[in-house]
């Protein structure tokens, strides 16, 4: 059919890839290009044979004709696909072909194949690809070496903060090391948290948490922040909330988050209220009595570079919380929205997540409000840290010596199931990340030789996917980093039945 058209020198000369083929798979003509990509056998031995006979010699070969030859029934259809060739030990070629259905006088029904190499746009594009992905690495591997310096500055001065015999101007400035720790903290893990979401390392880790318990310690923690400013932070419950529900706790917990920092950013006096209740949906309502904003600078605040009209002396931050915020809140069945907003009257968010109720038996939670109040424990309990950085372990055992609890310490994996054997703990708290034997593998040890001790890993906003690689291995729970000494002491009363005494 081609040779009709065109001479055997022109098909065999051009740089594009021809063949015409019968609705039975039967080659009916083919140019020399097209003939090198199915075994460098001459055109024109190739032409009255079957492509199913030539499928069975190359796995490869059978691949690209039953792409070619997919919906035979359809006529004047044009479909196109894109297949790599490897040719012996050359590099992958990537052919761009189209596909018609057509009729001719001498062949009847036929479909036509011409295809073009696009391998340097495809290899182009992936370069650029793996650079971007070796960027997104970079940023995340470099937030967790920027974290761990700042988790142990914020440790230090909340240690600082609780001793009894600080005077109060010292005192205000350990509080204000700490507003403002928590606040680069809290700009690093925006930062990183869309470079993981552009990176597609960030998915939903469901896990079961007590609903009440996952919002009075989100705000527990922004309360202190918002009463240094005069600022009052209610939490209201509306309404039948589900006892327990299963969510991803760091996602809500970063939602809420960012949508509290705004709130504290931008309102001068009166406060916030957050409301949740549920109806097939969890809901939360966060209103505050800010500077709120005009209806121009609305349509712009959940993107991730937002523009906006107001005075340069009113803005600061970056604008990312309010955009990872929407990520999240998509990303687990819901969305973030801005319910109303004006200037000076405030704004008003609303936040809505798929959860699912889980029934669960009534267990009395302890919550800590003061861990620095804790005098004693209301029965022996044995806790094995384990971290490579020594300043971490030095700071979580500081945490816990005084209150009674018996701590060891490993440096490493292989450390961590060593002092298991002879220590015996009650519970373990377990970095993931360590040179050696790594925190997945120690836990996995120590969870053959006792599957109920709880082990809790310890996280600086790692990646999803290694959270879910710890579920694995077998943790209970986790605990982010910067370490909460409050939300230290209960988890370990959580999982040890432990009470604490109090001065």
């Amino acid at each position: 059919m081609l040779e009709t058209i065109f001479p055997d020198s022109v098909l065999d000369a051009s740089g594009f890839y021809f063949c015409v083929l019968d609705l039975k798979g039967t080659i009916l003509s083919i140019n020399a290009s097209f003939a090198r990509i199915i075994g460098d056998t001459s055109r024109h031995s190739l032409v009255g044979s079957n492509a199913q006979a030539l499928a069975n010699a190359s796995p490869e070969t059978a691949s690209l004709f039953t792409a070619i030859l997919t919906d035979t029934t359809e006529e004047n259809v044009k479909r196109t696909i894109i297949h790599p060739v490897h040719r012996n030990s050359e590099k992958t070629l990537y052919i761009h072909f189209e596909i018609i259905f057509a009729s001719s006088a001498q062949y009847g029904k036929c479909i036509c194949v011409s295809g073009c190499d696009i391998s340097e746009h495809i290899n182009s594009r992936q370069k650029a690809e793996q650079i971007e992905r070796e960027k997104n690495q970079f940023l995340i591997r470099m937030g967790h070496e920027l974290k761990t310096p700042l988790n142990t500055v914020l440790g230090y001065a909340q240690l600082l903060h609780g001793l009894d015999n600080l005077s109060p101007v010292a005192k205000e400035y350990v509080a204000t090391i700490i507003e403002n720790e928590n606040t680069l903290l809290h700009l690093l893990n925006n930062i990183f948290e869309l470079t993981k979401y552009e990176s597609g390392q960030t998915t939903p880790v469901l896990s079961r948490t007590n609903t009440r318990k996952l919002f009075q310690e989100n705000l527990s923690a922004w309360k202190e922040l918002y009463a240094n400013k005069m600022l009052s932070l209610e939490l209201e419950f509306k309404g039948d909330i589900p006892e327990s529900i299963e969510t991803d706790t760091d996602k809500v917990n970063h939602i809420l988050s960012n949508i509290l920092a705004n709130s504290f950013k931008f309102t001068r006096k009166g406060g916030a209220t957050v409301t949740v209740s549920y109806n097939s949906l969890l809901t939360v309502d966060i209103e505050d009595t800010g500077i709120g904003m005009d209806t121009t600078d609305q349509n712009d605040i959940f993107n991730s570079i937002p523009y906006s009209t107001m005075p340069v002396e009113q803005l600061s931050g970056t604008g990312l919380g309010l955009a990872v915020a929407r990520i999240f809140s998509r990303m687990l069945g819901g969305d973030a929205v801005l319910v109303r907003s004006s200037p000076d009257n405030g704004s008003h968010f609303r936040i809505t997540l798929k959860a699912t109720p889980i029934l669960a038996e009534k267990t009395n939670k302890i919550t800590v409000s003061d861990y620095a109040s804790i005098t004693g424990i209301s029965k022996p309990c044995k806790v094995l840290l384990v971290d490579d950085v020594d300043i971490n372990l030095a700071m979580l055992e500081i945490f816990l010596a005084p209150a009674g609890f018996s701590v060891c310490i490993a440096s490493d994996g292989n450390e961590a199931v060593e002092k298991y054997k002879s220590f015996q703990p009650d519970i373990v708290f377990m970095d993931l990340i360590m040179p050696e034997k790594d925190g997945f593998e120690a836990t996995r040890e120590i969870k053959e030789i006792a599957p109920s001790i709880p082990v809790i890993a310890l996280t600086a906003s790692i990646a999803d996917k290694v959270k879910e690689q710890a579920l694995e291995a077998g943790v209970s729970g986790f605990m982010s980093k910067p370490f909460v000494p409050e939300r230290f002491f209960e988890i370990i009363a959580d999982h040890t039945g432990i009470e604490y005494l109090y001065t």
